[in-house]
């Protein structure tokens, strides 16, 4: 298959190439650059101790022991050794058989895939290949995946150069654009005032890419950290689904994951905050605004700290109720989680995530509360 020589490893590859030993239809080059990956790549041979340890179940065996590549692959050379007085029949036996061949080992790796993985490095791993892009959809209604690096796009007045890591642009238009996170990513965005934003995962945010002549206006669902260029004369506003907040130069962080709920918390400077045509709230440096549509608005002092943790990775809990860590969790990892142990459910846990991380909270997990865990079927499952 040459994967080995063209890209590269991620989880799938070596599943191939794991097949492919197996069944000992390897490449030659492939082989030699396997063992050379398998001995300077700590990632690569842990993946690989894996698959050997998940390759030795039942179920496995017995679709080795009734798999026969080589049974297969004879009769292909017979097939091409006879090509000559069978010109007609050549190209079609040799695609039949060798579809038969591929048919062989991919049915393997699609029963073998489905398995149930209890490595956490593997399952780690799985769930980075399957997380979603970060998509940026113009005001003309045209979508663009911003997972695509080192990439320029001109488009009317407008020039984007694309990066994974952030979105360079420039332009005059004033129209608002969309700018969608995934779960399991996390972006910083430069605004053409200077604003710095960084948005979290499973979040949205609405903003031209040139503001207006009165005020800077952008629309946030999700959570954000603000990094406000100070300008006096155009109050930066940032609308929420249920709350403004209206600042000229500060920094602060607002969350409205909570359905009906809008957290603001101020780091430094101050901000007014309010739901349109109600009384502005006033908040000062380490307190939250948090507003519910059943209570109104409610200031209570936070640890900033904790606060915006998340813009580095790491999110801190305590006395954390565990269906709301699941919800973090599938948030931050992107992942779909089933929690199949009904004691689960009234368990509470303290402590710190580290995004960057899911095996070492799955053992800590482990550690604290008991929890068993495996992965299949692109869910993890707690239990």
């Amino acid at each position: 298959m040459l994967y080995l020589l063209k890209m590269t490893l991620d989880y799938d590859k070596i599943f191939v190439l794991y097949l492919e030993s197996l069944t000992g239809t390897i490449s030659p080059e492939d082989a030699v650059l396997l063992r050379q990956q398998l001995r300077t790549d700590g990632s690569v041979r842990k993946i690989w101790e894996q698959l050997e340890r998940e390759g030795q179940t039942p179920e496995m065996q017995q679709f080795l022991d009734r798999l026969d590549p080589e049974a297969e692959l004879r009769r292909l050379k017979e097939k091409i050794q006879l090509a000559n007085n069978k010109a007609p029949l050549r190209i079609g036996r040799m695609i039949a058989v060798a579809a038969a061949v591929l048919a062989l080992v991919f049915a393997g790796y699609f029963l073998f895939k489905e398995r149930k993985i209890t490595d956490t490095g593997a399952i780690a791993a799985r769930i980075r290949e399957n997380k979603g892009s970060i998509h940026l959809r113009l005001a003309s209604g045209e979508s663009i995946d911003l997972n695509r690096s080192n990439e320029q796009l001109t488009l009317g007045h407008t020039t984007l150069n694309l990066d994974s890591s952030g979105l360079d642009f420039s332009s005059s238009d004033t129209a608002s654009n969309l700018l969608s996170i995934p779960r399991g990513e996390t972006y910083t965005l430069t605004l053409s005032d200077g604003t710095v934003v960084t948005l979290n995962a499973d979040s949205k945010l609405r903003f031209p890419f040139r503001f207006g002549s009165h005020t800077r206006d952008v629309y946030l669902e999700g959570e954000a950290y603000f990094k406000v260029a100070k300008d006096s004369r155009h109050p930066f506003i940032v609308r929420t689904p249920l709350t403004e907040i209206e600042v000229v130069g500060t920094e602060f962080n607002v969350n409205t994951y909570k359905t009906g709920t809008v957290s603001t918390a101020l780091i430094e400077g101050k901000v007014l905050t309010g739901v349109p045509g109600g009384a502005d709230q006033p908040l000062q440096p380490g307190y939250a605004a948090i507003y519910n549509t059943s209570g109104g608005f409610k200031i209570e002092e936070v640890d900033t700290d904790d606060i915006v943790a998340w813009v580095k990775g790491v999110y801190y809990f305590h006395n954390l109720p565990f269906h709301d860590l699941v919800t973090m969790m599938e948030r931050s990892y992107g992942v779909a989680i089933t929690t199949d142990s009904p004691a689960l459910a009234n368990k509470t846990v303290s402590g710190l995530m580290d995004k960057n991380n899911l095996p070492e909270l799955l053992e800590d997990l482990k550690t604290t509360l008991g929890i068993k865990y495996h992965y299949s079927g692109h869910t993890l499952h707690i239990y």
